[in-house]
């Protein structure tokens, strides 16, 4: 499955952009492996959201690996388009991407969600805010993040507590000499309605 996944997103890549990683070996190491990080994380039967999922990751080799039903987001159609063909592709059930903003898909899903993943979208206060209204309580938000994201955590403590949110994990590893960072906060607490916010204040407002 990863071999198929690989050679049609580097063949769709070379016309459409999806990913600056384009080696196999980069693609099994920076894009699968960081992806499946996350894995223990996530139970069978789990209803998961990947939110800003671009290529499908980290949402598309989770369910490979476990079956559980998983919803892709991204604001960008060609995206969608590429994530929707893999699904295909490799048969995967219960999986779809849907062309979306979080803050429009929101309105009709809030709080239905076990896990809610997000990797390489924006910095934690911003998507703390798109993530964590999608949670049931008690519910679990994981977010893959790099080097920065001491800074980034701090930064979002506020946004967290006021989202209903609380940090039980902090997950630092190493791949491939990159340090890797996955951050999980469970949902103790309901988000008020008013969350997210519209019109992008999520990104130019951090709460």
């Amino acid at each position: 499955m990863y071999e198929v996944y690989t050679d049609y997103l580097i063949e769709v890549n070379s016309h459409t952009n999806l990913t600056t990683i384009t080696d196999p070996a980069e693609i099994k190491v920076k894009h699968f492996e960081d992806s499946l990080s996350v894995l223990s994380y996530i139970k069978e039967g789990d209803k998961v959201l990947d939110i800003g999922a671009g290529a499908g990751f980290p949402g598309i080799p989770l369910r490979i690996e476990k079956d559980f039903d998983l919803t892709l987001i991204d604001s960008v159609n060609k995206k969608v388009n590429f994530m929707n063909e893999v699904i295909e592709k490799l048969e995967l059930t219960n999986a779809r991407a849907i062309h979306t903003r979080a803050e429009d898909f929101a309105k009709e899903n809030r709080e239905s969600f076990d896990v809610v993943v997000s990797r390489a979208v924006a910095n934690m206060a911003t998507l703390s805010e798109l993530c964590i209204p999608f949670l049931k309580q008690g519910g679990i938000f994981i977010a893959l993040k790099g080097p920065k994201a001491d800074e980034e955590l701090e930064n979002a403590a506020n946004a967290i507590k006021i989202l209903g949110g609380k940090v039980t994990e902090i997950d630092r590893f190493n791949i491939d000499d990159n340090d890797r960072v996955n951050i999980v906060v469970e949902k103790v607490h309901p988000t008020k309605k008013i969350y997210p916010r519209g019109k992008n204040q999520p990104k130019k407002n951090p709460l």
